[in-house]
């Protein structure tokens, strides 16, 4: 459950992934929040499947028109820019380089991504790079064979990557590849994208006065909230990388942009080894050492290059790199759970009791206790519904006893009262508790897609004992119907699997009951 400060919403740092804790759900959603002095309210919008993830976007305007207006205009910017820098479709200016060794005439705004390129690979002594497309490749071949990538393969491609990869001609507005390897700006193109949406709608929409956009955990904070003093941003434990989990630190910004990145939600894994999808461009090895990296900075191309810099460079190089720019903060955590922050980030984490993380309470005795160090995990899917009159689904995930009893409300998607209750079933439970429909998730990886994970303890913190349990996941969509999954699943001294079959509203659910252990 996310920890809710007052007047202000929390934001869940997922990997690099950060929503806001009041619940939208999964198409486009308005919602008005509260009003200060100057009569602006916040409104909330999320969507998912944009550019291959999903959009939080908070915006603070006088009126709800004016809030849908500026979600137009970065919808608008978010595409226009995608057009220029995917690498998943061909038609992009990005993919057209890629073809060639030729100039190829590209806009402005390429040549400025490239340009930061540059200047990162500089600033990071080569850590950071924005032509690792050839690692991306070898090391998806070997996980598809089974096999690490050659050492003299690795090798060529880190030799490769010293050599200068590309030459900026502004006068001319071209590019042209210097050698083979792709060029791959993923590192930075959601940043550089998200930096340019607030940018269009400050110009077009001077009446918003507050903005908040989250591009797959890519943020970037304007303003304040009505009556707040900052955004608040919460940073996910690497460790318990669930929707649903608590965050491990709190932070409070305004003005700034945030990113996370991390070897524990993308990964390769080859003869049962993980190995991180970050890649240290000066080996051609995957990065060790580093489980996560946030930083937040005075904007997003900055936030971004940085956090992915982290994760390759020791952490006492990271904060000697990080010291050198002004603005700069970041908290590490290291492969082994330890938290190292830079002495700028204090300037950013508020009062440790805002986001104190939720204490256990003693357990009770029981004749049959919760098995030690297991948890029930439910991975969950809304897929995207092409339909004319298309609505966010609202939501609800809970765990009943064998006896049909609810005990424990994992995820409510879509907090107003006139939906909620049309998800017939949990609003039998959950309408009389008002701390229930505050028990918000979001999605971690791509678009509709939810991890959720349960220990063993009923809504009020209680532990069960071990038996037999049903999981059972309720969608509605506006305009749409009311569908439920359920499954049973047994919870006593060794691992189970169930999954609940698919419908008009959601994938398969995968449900597990298996023990924790570090990866």
């Amino acid at each position: 459950m996310s920890v809710v400060a007052p007047r202000a919403r929390v934001l869940l740092l997922l990997t690099a992934v950060a929503v806001c804790v009041a619940p939208g759900g999964h198409g486009a959603d308005t919602r008005p929040r509260a009003a200060d002095a100057q009569n602006v309210i916040e409104f909330e919008f999320h969507r998912d499947h944009v550019i291959g993830t999903s959009l939080d976007l908070c915006v603070v305007a006088p009126d709800e028109p004016t809030a849908e207006a500026a979600e137009l205009t970065v919808l608008n910017e978010v595409e226009r820019l995608r057009t220029i820098l995917s690498t998943y479709d061909p038609a992009t200016e990005i993919s057209k380089v890629n073809r060639t060794r030729e100039p190829v005439p590209v806009s402005h705004e390429l040549i400025e991504v490239l340009r930061a390129y540059e200047q990162w690979q500089l600033k990071s002594g080569g850590a950071f790079h924005g032509q690792v497309g050839d690692l991306v490749r070898v090391w998806k071949e070997g996980e598809r064979a089974g096999r690490v990538p050659e050492a003299v393969v690795l090798d060529r491609i880190a030799a490769d990557l010293k050599r200068p990869g590309f030459k900026l001609d502004t006068d001319a507005s071209t590019v042209t590849r210097l050698t083979d390897q792709p060029l791959n700006l993923n590192a930075v193109g959601k940043g550089y994208i998200i930096a340019k949406a607030a940018d269009a709608v400050r110009k077009a929409h001077p009446a918003v006065t507050a903005l908040l956009i989250n591009l797959g955990g890519d943020i970037l904070a304007f303003g304040s909230p009505p009556g707040g003093t900052g955004w608040a941003v919460g940073v996910q434990n690497p460790f318990m990388a669930f929707d649903n989990a608590a965050p491990v630190a709190g932070l409070r910004v305004t003005n700034q942009a945030v990113a996370t990145s991390g070897d524990y939600q993308r990964f390769y894994t080859i003869d049962g080894k993980r190995y991180s999808h970050i890649f240290d461009p000066r080996t051609g090895r995957p990065a060790e050492g580093v489980s996560s990296a946030t930083v937040v900075a005075n904007n997003n191309v900055t936030a971004n290059a940085l956090a992915t810099t982290l994760c390759v460079l020791k952490p006492e190089e990271g904060l000697k790199l990080v010291a050198g720019v002004p603005g700069a903060a970041c908290l590490i955590i290291t492969s082994d759970g330890k938290q190292i922050r830079s002495p700028g980030l204090k300037l950013f984490e508020p009062a440790p009791a805002r986001f104190a993380l939720p204490q256990d309470k003693k357990d009770e005795k029981k004749a049959d206790p919760w098995p030690a160090g297991f948890q029930v995990t439910v991975a969950v899917e809304l897929p995207k519904v092409e339909a004319k009159r298309y609505r966010k689904p609202y939501t609800a995930i809970w765990i009943e006893d064998d006896q049909g009893k609810a005990v424990k409300t994992l995820a409510v998607w879509g907090n107003a009262p006139k939906y909620l209750k049309t998800l017939r079933d949990w609003w039998k439970i959950g309408k009389g508790d008002g701390d229930l429909v505050k028990a918000v998730a979001r999605a971690t990886r791509g678009p509709g897609k939810y991890d959720l994970a349960w220990d063993g303890k009923d809504d009020k913190g209680n532990p069960v004992s071990q038996g037999k349990y049903v999981v059972r996941v309720e969608v509605h969509r506006e305009f749409g119907d009311d569908v439920t999954q359920r499954g049973e699943i047994e919870c006593k001294d060794k691992p189970a699997v169930v999954k609940l079959d698919k419908n008009t509203e959601a994938a398969e659910t995968v449900v597990e009951f298996k023990k924790v252990g570090k990866k």
